[in-house]
């Protein structure tokens, strides 16, 4: 890979350099941190809309609804939180991805966590053996890939969107292997070139989810409906 300009987040003094890589690979210190800003503005777009809707139903479980006398401040308290629920749920997803997750390269190792804290990768840049950009059989404009593979680990997908563009970028810049365009690739070929490849099950049977999600959807703003008389 072409070294240029781009600046690099040194790493902490003191640390001293390993034996075995270069000199240049062993003093970059880069981490990436996630970038949850689509998530925000879905929930802020969105946020009049539910509020309304929440409030709309808290009062009509308060209030009662029909044959149902309402519940009072308890049906008030458990009305704003059967429509505020998943989007709060959402809220707490993305914090935990925040403040867990995350791509750091130090000492001339590559480490990669989850928003679960775990790590599900963790190689030394002499082990690694491809950055590949793939194009994937998704649903939307961004069905852009980076397959981190590596000798004795499990490859890694990442998803650009959702993480620091300048910090990946940085990243890139510090790997010793290039980052090589794959071009798109249909579910079955991602299998083959990468056979220990978690993935993702969302995309990978896309019409089964969306069907089990407007089942779930509907199911649940059923049971949102109907909460008056279920009290």
């Amino acid at each position: 890979m072409h070294k240029d300009d781009t600046p690099v987040t040194a790493r902490p003094a003191g640390d001293g350099p390993l034996t075995g890589l270069p000199q240049e690979v062993d003093e970059a210190w880069v981490s990436v941190r996630p970038d949850n800003g689509n998530v925000k503005r879905a929930l802020l777009l969105s946020s009049p809309v539910v509020v309304l809707g929440a409030a709309r139903v808290g009062l009509m479980m308060a209030q009662g609804r029909g044959t149902s006398e309402g519940s009072g401040s308890r049906g008030l308290v458990i009305g704003l939180l059967a429509v505020l629920f998943p989007f709060v749920w959402i809220g707490l997803l993305g914090a935990l991805r925040w403040a867990n997750a995350g791509i750091v390269l130090d000492e001339g190792v590559l480490t990669v966590r989850n928003r679960f804290n775990r790590r599900v990768l963790r190689a030394p840049v002499s082990a690694l053996t491809g950055l590949h950009q793939v194009d994937l059989p998704i649903q939307g404009p961004h069905s852009t890939r980076i397959v981190i593979t590596a000798h004795q680990a499990r490859p890694v997908m990442i998803d650009p969107r959702t993480w620091d563009a300048r910090g990946l970028a940085q990243l890139w810049h510090q790997l010793p292997v290039p980052l090589h365009d794959s071009g798109f690739l249909e579910w079955r070929e991602v299998k083959q070139r990468f056979p220990k490849l978690r993935r993702p099950w969302h995309h990978v049977h896309y019409g089964l989810f969306v069907l089990l999600g407007t089942v779930g959807t509907l199911a649940y703003i059923a049971l949102v409906v109907n909460l008056p008389f279920l009290l």
